[in-house]
């Protein structure tokens, strides 16, 4: 009987997930055959003022050329009536031509024409030019984020993305969804996030997404099996890119590694940690609520890397003087080497190329330290 009722339960829980897929992808379709309805009348009529102009030029056996003959054909197909510029009457030939233009033109332009007029008034131009607006847009990002699924959880990540002011790629099935919180961001952040409606473990989505050029993804998808799934379809398209993955059950975290997980989130074990750390050291966490939630000035932990040419390998802590351009506190350094931390690292640590820097910082300043840490002018404006 509970058996029944989680199967019950599992297949309320994909219901609605199974039809927004099927309405994405019946409208795709539609789109598909809407654009491709229009050029097939397109290329009738292409055809028939071909044959048209052609008709006339070879039954008048070059009289008259073929821009006389291809307007005696335009005045035909649209009816016109400026005349006869190429005399029909008495010519049988040229009258059986003119008859089999009016009665094939006409009924093939206007089919042109119901088709062109719903390819406008139904959106779908519309809808074609908006998502080559935002390819272009997406093909212009390299080490980007991609945030796939948005419900509870994804909207969260998001957030926390767009006030780190990194760029980032939406990808949602829902489109109601996907587009209210595009919305809401352009008017919260003024700024504008490249999104695909679409099914995250279809690997074209993830191409179009950038998953290529992507510093890293992360899946909040509905369940395990969706977020599974999508882990080795994203790992098999790049074997570099971060993979943060949201999972139910902690027993699967095994099974999310070998797909290729670089890390796994299990939100009810966080969710309890939290709690726990809110009773036994309440004023840390209302710290770090306070850093992440003051809208005055964002500050986070950030990591950050020392490029090999950087001037400031071989220097000490204290020689580099972060201190004197940046309010930044180095809280941890990072050895990529023997992946080791020294925490709070003292005057004489000394970087290298091997060096990543865990700093408590404004993200304004980010760019400025950035810059530090590679040997060039400080940005202007920050």
């Amino acid at each position: 009987m509970a058996e029944d009722s989680n199967t019950e339960s599992k297949l309320i829980t994909t219901e609605p997930r199974l039809i927004s897929r099927v309405r994405n992808l019946s409208s795709r379709k539609a789109d598909r055959h809407a654009l491709s309805r229009l050029l097939r009348a397109a290329g009738l009529l292409l055809a028939v003022f071909i044959v048209g102009t052609l008709g006339y030029y070879f039954l008048c056996e070059g009289e008259y050329d073929l821009l006389t003959s291809a307007y005696m054909t335009l005045i035909t197909l649209t009816t016109i009536g400026f005349g006869e510029v190429i005399p029909v009457t008495g010519y049988p030939d040229r009258i059986a031509l003119t008859m089999v233009l009016v009665i094939m033109g006409m009924g093939i332009m206007l089919y042109f024409v119901s088709q062109l007029t719903a390819f406008v008034v139904d959106g779908d131009l519309r809808d074609m030019l908006f998502r080559r607006k935002m390819n272009k847009q997406i093909n212009k990002l390299n080490n980007h984020f991609i945030i796939s699924g948005i419900g509870s959880t994804g909207q969260h990540v998001l957030d926390e993305i767009i006030r780190s002011n990194r760029p980032c790629v939406l990808i949602d099935s829902n489109v109601e969804r996907i587009e209210s919180l595009v919305e809401d961001i352009e008017h919260n952040y003024e700024r504008q996030v490249p999104y695909i409606v679409g099914d995250a473990t279809e690997d074209h989505i993830l191409e179009e997404a950038g998953i290529e050029r992507a510093q890293g993804i992360v899946f909040t998808l509905g369940n395990d099996r969706d977020n599974l799934f999508a882990t080795i379809t994203a790992r098999s398209m790049n074997q570099k890119v971060r993979i943060v993955t949201r999972g139910e059950n902690p027993q699967s975290e095994q099974k999310f590694l070998r797909a290729g997980a670089t890390s796994i989130i299990f939100t009810n074990v966080l969710g309890g940690m939290r709690m726990a750390a809110e009773v036994i050291r309440p004023e840390v966490t209302g710290f770090l609520d306070l850093m992440m939630h003051d809208h005055g000035e964002v500050r986070r932990i950030e990591e950050l890397d020392i490029p090999e040419s950087s001037p400031l390998i071989g220097k000490s802590l204290k020689q580099a003087n972060l201190r004197k351009h940046t309010d930044a506190l180095i809280v941890a350094v990072y050895n990529k080497t023997n992946r080791e931390y020294t925490f709070n690292p003292g005057p004489n640590c000394q970087f290298n190329a091997e060096t990543k820097l865990i700093v408590l910082t404004l993200v304004k300043d980010v760019p400025k330290i950035e810059a530090l840490l590679a040997g060039k002018p400080l940005p202007s404006r920050l």
